[in-house]
């Protein structure tokens, strides 16, 4: 369940907006904590910073989302017929760059959840200094038929 496979199976985004390569620990209903590998291959550092390429916060913020949802799969009946949307940013502070190379972990924690709706503390580090912090809220909707 930790791997590359599983997080196709239940997660609808691929490349280049693919933000999570591995679930490194899970505890179910409660926490998660993920990992990105960051390569200079990835498409936007063409124009983020070339001469000094930096990881787009909003893309690091998207990664804590997508990690949010993989927890929020312990909630579905099928993840197939559900997407996963954030729906608030209560906060969000970057502390430092993350850089090609750069291993990104991201551990969030479920605070509260109602119906189909979940709120999340969570926190980014490389190796052991802290990058992001945020608190966030996503929500369960239907797929609608394709």
């Amino acid at each position: 369940m930790n791997d590359i496979n599983y997080i196709l199976d239940v997660m609808p985004h691929r490349y280049p907006f693919l933000m999570v390569d591995r679930i490194i620990e899970h505890k179910k209903k409660e926490s998660i904590r993920t990992l990105k590998n960051v390569s200079i291959n990835e498409p936007y550092f063409q124009g983020h910073f070339p001469t000094r390429p930096i990881m787009p916060g909003v893309l690091i913020l998207e990664a804590i989302a997508q990690s949010g949802c993989l927890l929020m799969v312990d909630f579905m009946e099928d993840p197939s017929k559900k997407l996963v949307f954030m729906s608030k940013v209560l906060s969000y502070k970057i502390y430092d760059n993350v850089i090609p190379g750069d291993q990104l972990f991201i551990e969030a924690k479920l605070l509260q959840h109602k119906l189909g709706s979940f709120k999340f503390a969570a926190t980014c580090f490389v190796k052991d200094k802290k990058i992001a912090s945020t608190e966030f809220f996503a929500t369960i909707v239907d797929k609608e038929n394709e």
